[in-house]
């Protein structure tokens, strides 16, 4: 697998909404929720920390349905939440991120549209939004699906929006979108096109044990319990770890599990 790293243009909102579906023609969901259902139902499996989810209907620009830790995670209660527009979400996401992640949000539903199935491209962003507490955190947003109509333009998609401030406090706003059938990953930046400029690197090559580790690590779990779920002794899984901060060239596991979620790698 290969990284790409692509430079965009911050983007207005008027320029985002532009062009998108208008209307909900050739859908069988008058109601969303139970197509993404059996999906919600295995976030809390999967997620990475705390999480909120919501599912956008893209021609009324707004919310409609919602879940999760939404009370705490956001200044909205949930029932506010479920039919919140989207303009006031953005207004509660960090105004240096704002444009950027407009920019990311249009880059990949271009992507989607014109397309039957996009199965093969997980698309991860990473920006600043406010909490419950009035405080800025850092947030994964993923978009685990989507429903088009007759023309192959989004009507709902659903979103996933993780808490990430445990391993991640600084940095810039960007989005990756790994894809999984060609092995690149592509990571995307708004940026000074003099301070970034596109290049490609070959990303650490983990086994298959090792990237189970960088999992458990990503949900917290110390060497013990990783030892436990999986099996094995804990002075195999410090050899791993060990193992892996080597190929990784990281000088913490912070800082090896903040790089294998910027790279799409968990």
């Amino acid at each position: 697998m290969h990284t790409d790293i692509k430079v965009l243009a911050p983007m207005d909102y008027h320029t985002f909404r532009s062009g998108l579906a208008t209307d909900k023609s050739g859908t069988d969901c008058i109601d969303p929720l139970p197509y993404f259902v059996p999906l919600i139902q295995s976030f809390e499996k999967l997620a990475l920390g705390r999480y909120f989810w919501f599912i956008l209907d893209f021609p009324k620009g707004k919310h409609c349905a919602s879940g999760g830790d939404v009370d705490s995670l956001t200044p909205f209660t949930n029932e506010r939440f479920s039919s919140l527009e989207q303009l006031q979400l953005h207004g509660v996401t960090h105004p240096e991120d704002l444009n950027k992640i407009l920019a990311f949000s249009r880059f990949w539903i271009e992507l989607y549209d014109g397309r039957r199935a996009m199965g093969d491209l997980k698309v991860t962003l990473f920006f600043r939004m406010l909490n419950a507490l009035g405080d800025y955190y850092w947030i994964m947003v993923q978009y685990p699906e989507v429903i088009m109509n007759e023309n192959y333009k989004i009507v709902y998609g659903l979103v996933l929006v993780t808490d990430i401030s445990h391993i991640k406090s600084q940095g810039e706003p960007m989005m990756t979108i790994l894809n999984q059938k060609e092995h690149i990953c592509q990571q995307f930046y708004c940026l000074n096109a003099n301070t970034l400029s596109q290049t490609e690197f070959t990303p650490p090559r983990l086994t298959r044990r090792e990237k189970e580790i960088l999992q458990l690590l990503t949900k917290g779990h110390g060497s013990k319990q990783i030892a436990s779920l999986l099996h094995i002794s804990t002075k195999t899984v410090d050899n791993h770890r060990q193992n892996m901060l080597h190929k990784t060239g990281s000088k913490s596991s912070s800082e090896m599990v903040s790089m294998g979620i910027r790279l799409g790698m968990v």
